[in-house]
This record gives structure tokens, C-alpha cells and sequence, in this order.
């Protein structure tokens, strides 16, 4: 997969390197860049010692450290790490990573960010930066490598910053997830790409299209059942698709896909052990819900933790419930992770991208 990565990366220099065969200078330069590299969710906080030492890191943490939802033991939403502009000019190669958050304090030119700030905006708009306080973000690609984003954020004297940074962490989180998504896609699908076979049966058996990398296999096939399952040694990643006549809104609660859940695993989901299932542990955990659009179709998404019972296995889960107004159905998604001591968080990443490929055909936009 990562050799798949390095190809894009090549062809796309290729590219860059052809366009600049003109009489621009400036075209030339820019075919030189880098492309930047990194891990999906890693991002670099480029701030001043300063700020980094102060109370500002504890509001920064709170946010971009806080607890990815939902997983079985703590992970952070992003892995971050503390850079200096001083830190970038030591080594020049930290210039080339993927993601970067500049925070700055505007009330005291003399520190570094926001002299870096100060000529990324230039001096019209480091002035409105001053005086507006409503204009405190900015998002800026490609200033030292390809593929590369930085998001400012600024605001006049420290209080004033931790606001901001309170305030505009869900933008900046969805920025983040956007910029991450060519790379998240590449390493789901990979050199394979999808694996057609299973997508049409996804297609002709629920009516929805939906992407299904390459490496994914059939683990069951039963009347309005499907079961699709990736394996390695450390590893078991698991789809599940059923359908249903649309009824009524009642049926997007979030007591009402639990319950679909739980039917489902306790009839198909077993292990070696006797009398196990699959459950959905929802009386001592969170569980989290949320609503909104996917290509067309209204969609409720509900997460949390997994386990079996009268055995000791269990993960994080998301299930999807999509209402396709083209058919009068319900199609309800699960998909679910197992790997035992292994941090969990990207495998249900790797698991969302390949659900948010799902649409239905005769669907159109309201």
C-alpha cells in the first residue's frame, strides 16, 4: 500500500515537472518542490516556545488530544507534536510534513510565529487581524512542499487565542480529515482498488453502491445478510449490510439501531465459546449518534463499544442506518473492529472511508 503512496507521489511530481517546460521561472521552482509527507492525524503545532510553555497548551491538548469517539482504550484525536519556527530552519526536511496548525498571538509582533504569520497574511490583513476580531483563522497549501496544508489561527493577546482555538477546533478537526483523505483512500484501497465481484453483489442485493477494497472477502452470505471481512494476524476488520422496509422516522433512534445490532449478533456473531454472541455494550459506555446527509441519503450514525458475551472479545463499532427514498428502504450498516492490543482508531478510520463511498443509484440532491 505504501508503494502505491510513493507511485501517486511520482506521477504527480511527473506532472509538475511537464507544466513547468514553459518560459515561467516561477513554475519551474514550483515543479522542485517536495511532496510533503506523514501519517494520517499527525500535526504539527507550530507555535512559539512561549505559548507552547504556557496555559494555552492545556486548552490546546483539550481539543486536539482529546478522546477519539468511541474506542476501547483512550486515543487521541490527533497526534501532535510542538515545533518552533526556529525548530524549522534547524532541519529544513520538518518544512516537508503534511499538516501543520499555526497558532500566534498578534498583541506581541516580536515572537517568531507571528512574524511568520505576519508575511504568510501579509500586511493588509495582519492589520484586520489586529482590529477584527473576527477574523482570527486562515488556511494556507502548499508553502513549503506539495500536498501540504497549514491552518492559522491568531488572535490579539493570549486569552483572546484560547477563545479562538475553543471555538474554531471543529473546523479545523474537518480541515484536517479533508486534507487526510487522499492518503486515508490510498491506503484503504490500495494497488488493489476495489474488489468488483463484491460491490456488485453489495449493488444487486441492497441496491447501493459501495466501494469494497480489494482484499476484503465474502464471510457470509444469508437472506438479507451480508458479511464482508478483512483478516490479518493482528487484525479482523468486518462489514455487515442488511436492509428494511422504511417506516417511519422511529426507526433512526439511536435505542432502535442498537437494537438491529444486537438481533444481527446474536444470531450470526459467535465465537468458539459456548452459548457467545456479539452485544453492544451500552449500559456502562458512552455511545455517540450523529445525523447528516451522505451523498443524498439521510443518514443517522451511532458509535460505540462491542463485546461478546459469555466470552471475552469485544472493539469499537459505528453503525450506519441510510434511508434510500428511491426504493422505500432502509439499508443498515455495521462495521466493526478486533484487534486485541493494538491501538484502534485508524482501523475504524480505514472502515468510515469505505462506508462514506456508499450511495443509492435514483437518489437526487433536495
Amino acid at each position: 500500500m505504501n508503494l502505491y503512496i510513493k507511485y501517486i507521489g511520482i506521477f504527480f511530481s511527473f506532472v509538475a515537472l511537464n507544466l513547468s517546460c514553459g518560459n515561467s521561472s516561477e513554475n519551474h521552482m514550483l515543479s522542485k518542490r517536495p511532496t510533503a509527507f506523514g501519517r494520517i492525524n499527525d500535526v504539527v503545532i507550530l507555535t512559539d516556545q512561549s505559548i507552547a510553555e504556557s496555559k494555552l497548551k492545556d486548552t490546546i491538548s483539550y481539543y486536539f488530544e482529546a478522546p477519539y469517539p468511541v474506542l476501547t482504550a483512550d486515543e487521541p484525536i490527533f497526534d501532535i507534536r510542538y515545533m518552533t519556527p526556529k525548530d524549522l530552519i534547524a532541519k529544513p526536511l520538518r518544512k516537508e510534513l503534511r499538516t501543520y496548525v499555526l497558532i500566534a498571538d498578534v498583541a506581541d509582533t516580536t515572537l517568531e510565529t507571528t512574524k511568520m504569520l505576519r508575511q504568510d497574511l501579509g500586511e493588509e490583513k495582519f492589520k484586520r487581524a489586529q482590529t477584527d476580531p473576527t477574523f482570527n483563522t486562515s488556511v494556507g497549501m502548499e508553502k513549503w512542499a506539495k500536498d501540504q496544508m497549514i491552518v492559522y489561527l491568531f488572535a490579539n493577546g493570549r486569552d483572546k487565542l484560547a477563545e479562538v482555538i475553543r471555538k474554531q477546533f471543529p473546523n479545523v478537526a474537518k480541515k484536517i480529515n479533508t486534507h487526510d483523505h487522499k492518503n486515508l483512500s490510498a491506503t484503504v484501497f490500495g494497488l488493489q482498488n476495489d474488489n468488483k465481484p463484491l460491490s456488485t453483489l453489495v449493488l444487486d442485493s441492497f441496491g447501493m453502491n459501495l466501494k469494497i477494497p480489494g482484499l476484503y472477502q465474502l464471510a457470509m452470505n444469508k437472506p438479507n445478510f451480508l458479511w464482508l471481512r478483512f483478516d490479518s494476524k493482528e487484525l479482523n476488520q468486518s462489514i455487515v449490510i442488511r436492509k428494511f422496509p422504511y417506516k417511519d422516522k422511529s426507526q433512526f433512534t439511536m435505542e432502535n439501531i442498537v437494537k438491529m445490532r444486537n438481533e444481527y449478533g446474536k444470531e450470526f456473531i459467535t465465537t468458539g465459546s459456548e452459548d457467545a454472541y456479539m452485544s453492544t455494550n451500552d449500559r456502562d459506555l458512552p455511545t455517540f449518534e450523529y445525523t447528516y446527509y451522505q451523498n443524498n441519503a439521510y443518514t443517522k450514525e451511532v458509535r460505540g463499544i462491542w463485546e461478546t458475551v459469555n466470552d471475552f472479545m469485544g472493539g469499537p463499532f459505528v453503525s450506519y442506518l441510510m434511508l434510500n427514498e428511491a426504493k422505500s428502504e432502509i439499508v443498515f450498516i455495521d462495521v466493526f473492529v478486533f484487534a486485541p492490543g493494538e491501538e484502534k482508531r485508524d482501523f475504524i478510520q480505514q472502515l468510515d472511508c469505505i462506508i462514506k463511498t456508499a450511495s443509492f443509484p435514483g437518489v437526487k440532491k433536495k
